[in-house]
């Protein structure tokens, strides 16, 4: 289970949108993507050219909204953090893709890179590399 007292907000913490994101899954312990009987919703980056991101959202209201356009046949589901943490968002770097962070319904918002949004999450959870190294 993750652990849903968040450490408090640094000086040096990412973003404001992402602060929120981070705040709020943490303290569900959910993230929500698009899905299809394809696979999930991917969108091309408008930072890199060709790069693939797989959007997240902090709240099933959120990722509801932009279910619509080219993405309304895709369906709200939910994913646990720790599934997330431990499998997605490495899956998601060694793929070469990035991720999106409560985009709008006009699909824009901000992109990063999945390991640094672990490393985000790493800290808001108060998680330490030390901890690896116990192993």
């Amino acid at each position: 289970m993750v652990d849903v007292n968040p450490v408090p907000v640094q000086a040096d913490d990412p973003e404001p949108e992402v602060r929120v994101f981070l705040d709020a899954v943490v303290q569900s312990g959910l993230v929500w993507a698009l899905e299809d009987a394809a696979g999930w919703a991917l969108s091309e980056s408008a930072v890199q050219a060709g790069q693939a991101v797989f959007p997240l959202w902090s709240s099933e209201a959120l990722a509801a909204q932009a279910a619509s356009g080219e993405w309304a046949g895709y369906a709200v589901s939910a994913l646990d953090l720790e599934e997330l943490m431990a499998n997605w968002l490495p899956g998601l770097d060694a793929d070469g893709h990035a991720v999106g962070i409560d985009w709008d319904a006009d699909l824009e918002g901000v992109e990063m890179p999945p390991l640094a949004l672990q490393a985000d999450l790493e800290t808001r959870l108060g998680i330490d590399d030390a901890d690896d190294d116990a192993d």
